[in-house]
């Protein structure tokens, strides 16, 4: 059946209107919605957690409000698994992830960067357990989070020829841990500011009894097909940078500058 001129004619118009109406750009689309929708695993205190009522809390948390501060609209927090993060972000649930994420090689294949700070990696154990280097893992029960620079390098490691008792990787931060509090495990591997959290808010069950990793850097996710909303949000950290905001927040969590 033809269509009838004046309804080809509406037809037209609207599709053209809301060709005109969308936005251009991945920068255009955050700030028509009045928003950038930013992934967590809302395990990682201090990094990030949720406070009281479920609120999100942390560095990356307040970090995250002053780039959208800056950025000219609101930040809107969505809590994921950390195995599922990547899955997310391509899918588009969300513009960006902001969850203390190591910049590695592997994963710059998957999506882009915007590096924010620089952070070791550490080894945290119950009270008499020393590990001060990877060669002390060996005859050692291992905790670490899945999917993550810390279970890598316990990873490469063992290639190495060391030999844990055993590698148990846990889905989140907060169970590593558990399962140190609870015997299961002995020592740890974590990010810098994770594990002197724990350590300091129980000094009972942790210890920080070594350093695994020099700092690394740690930057903000973006799909490959958002380049400009990364250069706008580099543009941003940057400035905050310059201007004495990330060394402000730094002090203000941990006490001075991560990676320092």
């Amino acid at each position: 059946m033809k269509m009838p001129a004046f309804l080809l004619f509406f037809t037209l118009f609207a599709s053209v209107a809301h060709a005109a109406d969308a936005p251009k750009s991945a920068v255009d689309r955050v700030k028509k919605e009045g928003k950038i929708v930013i992934a967590i695993d809302a395990t990682y205190p201090p990094m990030e957690s949720e406070g009281p009522g479920g609120k999100p809390v942390g560095f990356d948390i307040d970090f995250a409000n002053e780039v959208a501060k800056r950025l000219g609209v609101k930040a809107d927090f969505v809590v994921m698994n950390w195995d599922g993060i990547f899955a997310g972000l391509n899918s588009k649930r969300y513009d960006v992830i902001i969850s203390t994420m190591n910049i590695t090689d592997e994963r710059k294949k998957q999506v882009d960067f915007v590096e924010y700070v620089r952070m070791s990696q550490l080894f945290v154990g119950k009270k008499g357990v020393t590990v001060a280097a990877d060669k002390d893992l060996a005859g050692k029960v291992v905790a670490v989070q899945a999917d993550t620079t810390s279970a890598e390098f316990v990873e490469k490691a063992v290639k190495a020829g060391i030999k844990p008792k055993e590698v148990k990787q846990f889905k989140l931060a907060t169970d590593v841990f558990a399962a140190v509090k609870a015997g299961q495990a002995e020592t740890i591997v974590i990010d810098e500011p994770v594990g002197r959290y724990y350590a300091k808010q129980d000094p009972t069950s942790f210890t920080v009894t070594g350093t695994a990793m020099k700092p690394e850097p740690v930057g903000i996710a973006f799909r490959k097909d958002d380049s400009d909303l990364q250069k706008a949000v580099q543009a941003i950290v940057d400035e905050m940078k310059k201007d004495g905001t990330m060394k402000k927040l730094s002090t203000t969590w941990f006490g001075g500058e991560l990676g320092a």
